[in-house]
């Protein structure tokens, strides 16, 4: 009797469409992973495959229509002039990806550049030692991504407004300390940075891919990117998988802080001095490089290579509308044009997640039961 009720529920589940026993499914851990497909967009592999390559799409037709409307873009000269000028802002953008992948947002980056920089560069002028300014400037750097890390997860405030309140005291800080002038008198062999190539390459375009591996590495090789793409796409789930969170967020902000310092060193090597307010609009730019690159402004998905992408199309952007004569105001208006295609296509982008995981969403049923190996995995 027991084997013909077996045959009686086998055949109700054939004649109903029913493949697999749900029951099977729990034990064997399929529904953990057809739930953990569609969270992490694994299932969806359409979608990653557009993302990467509209970006190198669009540089590939950026180029081609500056090379039509200027003789001197593909030039060697002008891609160095463009690679140079990048440089400051991928280095901001590249400490930016690791806060905005944790779930964050850094608004103070731009008047660290120039906080950085200045105490860099005192430290200099009265030592006239550049490895005490930049130590000075990897301290002071790191002293200012802690502090807003630690109000971050202390206050509970959204990191939009701490962020935006040590914008502010940065900025009055920098003035303090340089009097609102340049700050001058550095060692003279500084100066071999600003003209220095090596290679025939500017020293500063070195520092941007030495920033680059070594973020790369932290961000997708070494397990903290894990942690800090972990705590950004799922902090509930984190933690219950063991991770801490909140030193996460807070590394992130330091490290942040830390690539500030080295844009401000740069910054001021190059210019043989200290200006109070060079970092301006660079908290801004550096934002909408992440997300033009492709990285989730939400947190939980970012890499360093699209953030490089991201810069490259605005500088690209810049230096075509230079070539071609365009007034500085109106060079304005394009910018403010692609901080607008950034937010879409982050909207885009979601929009397109939420209905690839309604499609292939799996039951309820199922769905509800393995919660909690799925927070465990996350």
């Amino acid at each position: 009797m027991k084997d013909t009720g077996h045959m009686k529920d086998t055949g109700h589940m054939k004649d109903t469409g029913h493949m697999k026993d749900t029951g099977h499914i729990k034990k064997t851990g399929l529904a953990n992973k057809t739930g953990l497909a569609n969270k992490t967009g694994l299932a969806n592999k359409n979608a990653p495959a557009l993302e990467d390559v509209f970006i190198p799409l669009l540089l590939v037709v950026l180029a081609v229509g500056l090379t039509l409307s200027t003789d001197s873009f593909l030039s060697h000269g002008n891609v160095l002039n463009v690679l140079t000028s990048m440089a400051i802002l991928a280095i901001v953008a590249f400490g930016q990806t690791f806060v905005i992948a944790g779930g964050g947002f850094d608004l103070s980056v731009g008047a660290q550049v120039a906080l950085h920089g200045a105490v860099g560069a005192i430290v200099m002028r009265e030592t006239q030692s550049i490895m005490l300014g930049l130590l000075a400037a990897a301290l002071s750097g790191i002293v200012f991504g802690l502090v807003n890390g630690m109000l971050v997860i202390t206050l509970k405030v959204h990191p939009f407004m701490i962020t935006l309140g040590t914008s502010v005291i940065g900025v009055g800080i920098t003035l303090i300390l340089t009097h609102a002038e340049s700050v001058g008198g550095l060692p003279a062999s500084i100066a071999e940075f600003g003209v220095g190539r090596p290679l025939g390459v500017p020293w500063i375009v070195w520092v941007m891919i030495v920033c680059f591996a070594v973020s790369t590495f932290l961000l997708s090789v070494s397990p903290f990117g894990l942690r800090v793409l972990s705590s950004g796409g799922n902090r509930e789930a984190a933690r219950l998988a063991g991770l801490r969170v909140e030193r996460a967020i807070v590394s992130t902000f330091v490290i942040a802080g830390v690539f500030a310092a080295v844009a401000g060193m740069a910054t001021t090597a190059r210019l043989q001095s200290a200006q109070p307010t060079v970092g301006e609009g660079l908290e801004l730019f550096s934002v909408a490089a992440v997300v033009l690159g492709g990285s989730a402004l939400h947190g939980g998905k970012a890499a360093i290579w699209r953030t490089l992408l991201g810069v490259l199309v605005i500088s690209v952007i810049q230096n075509g509308l230079n070539l071609n004569g365009v007034g500085d105001a109106w060079q304005e208006v394009a910018v403010g044009i692609v901080f607008i295609l950034a937010m879409s296509a982050e909207l885009l982008r979601r929009f397109s997640r939420l209905r690839a995981g309604r499609r292939q969403a799996p039951p309820p049923s199922a769905d509800v039961a393995d919660a909690p190996a799925k927070a465990a995995v996350t």
